[in-house]
């Protein structure tokens, strides 16, 4: 799947939209054919381990919302809710149905480990989840039905919760975006623009969202992979000390000498390696086989008759040059030319293809124990008739 050319320069958008001010794509997808229908939606959120919520709004006679209330599940039923102003909320759905995974072909000139999820949501008449900013980057697909967004460039604007689970923007917004949506256009928002997207009729939404972790959510990951690998482990010192400081006083020299230590930690390769690691996991955890599988195994499991290979939804397969380093899951695999072959392949794996071609690439014992390896890590599967 790809975004439609005659609306879409993918050099114009990275250079002049991307990160930079909010967009809608008409058509951005001709033809466009909802991967998922609500019915199957609504019967996903009912499974347990599946992140779901539902958001209700009640309106006053102007029309403004009165009362916000949030319900997370495994849901029994719908009928409860009526017939109109609640959306359906499902996280991730790409991990657990593979024809809307297959969205993510669209966006893949954008970093892969900056992806975090589609989530996908179903709206009534009237529903919605409020003005609100986002802390990520997000393409917004309109499925089925039509749905009116008002979207504002990037701004400073106050929270406030007015149930739990729920953060809205206090103050109006001028909208710069103001257009109904109709299936197959594309709205991309960049992380801190305020909008409000509210159905028009029952309506499904692809949400493609791309993390970007803060300074504070770096630093306490880096910290957690730091003390897990025990590396980035040199103390504080203090050998400039003067002798009539103030014991209770720091010192704008002890300050900056903290702040050295860390500076420090951050430029060598040891860094770079636990930033590796914690780009590489992936947002679920992945679900390793019942019996791991073993490097000697590996040619025969391939040569099965109907055999399939493919990559775990949501799982992550990535490269460092300066480390000369694959990466998934938090695991290093360093780069030899014993495996790189198969390890370039992997990277180019999107969809599932049959195992028999692998062959010719796990024609060493290193290549057979690598990919041992990403199987029992659950980075790719291999789909048997047995199983």
């Amino acid at each position: 799947m790809k975004l439609n050319a005659d609306v879409f320069n993918r050099a114009e958008f990275l250079s002049g939209t991307w990160q930079q001010q909010p967009r809608l794509l008409r058509a951005g997808f001709p033809a466009f054919e909802d991967p998922v229908e609500a019915e199957i939606l609504a019967g996903l959120a009912m499974e347990d381990g599946v992140d779901s919520r539902i958001v209700q709004c009640r309106y006053d006679a102007d029309g403004k919302p009165t009362d916000w209330h949030v319900e997370h599940g495994p849901f029994s039923d719908y009928e409860s809710y009526g017939e109109n102003n609640w959306t359906l909320l499902v996280q991730s759905v790409n991990e657990w149905l593979p024809q809307v995974g297959s969205l993510l072909s669209a966006f893949e000139f954008l970093p892969e480990w900056r992806l975090d999820d589609v989530m996908v949501s179903f709206s009534c008449e009237g529903g919605g989840v409020g003005p609100h900013l986002d802390q990520y980057d997000v393409f917004i697909i309109q499925g089925s039905g039509r749905r009116r967004w008002r979207v504002g460039q990037r701004q400073t604007m106050t929270s406030y919760q007015p149930c739990t689970d729920l953060t809205l923007v206090e103050e109006p917004f001028d909208a710069v975006i103001d257009e109904v949506l109709e299936p197959g256009d594309v709205l991309y928002i960049p992380a801190g623009c305020p909008h409000d997207g509210v159905a028009l009729e029952p309506s499904l939404n692809y949400s493609v969202g791309f993390r970007a972790p803060s300074q504070a959510e770096w630093l306490l990951q880096l910290g957690d992979q730091a003390l897990q690998h025990d590396v980035l482990n040199r103390r504080y010192q203090d050998p400039q000390l003067q002798p009539d400081t103030a014991t209770h006083e720091v010192s704008d020299i002890q300050l900056a000498q903290c702040k050295q230590l860390l500076a420090d930690a951050l430029q060598g390769n040891g860094a770079d390696d636990l930033l590796m690691r914690i780009m590489s996991q992936s947002k679920r955890e992945l679900v390793e086989p019942e019996l791991p599988y073993v490097a000697e195994q590996i040619p025969e499991l391939l040569q099965q008759q109907g055999a399939i290979i493919a990559r775990a939804p949501g799982a992550r397969w990535l490269y460092s040059a300066s480390l000369q380093s694959y990466y998934s899951g938090g695991e290093r695999f360093q780069l030899n030319r014993a495996i790189q072959p198969l390890a370039e392949a992997l990277a180019g794996l999107r969809q599932e293809a049959a195992a028999e071609p692998w062959l010719a690439l796990v024609n060493n014992d290193n290549a057979c124990q690598l990919l041992a390896d990403l199987l029992n890590l659950g980075t790719f599967v291999l789909f048997l008739e047995t199983d």
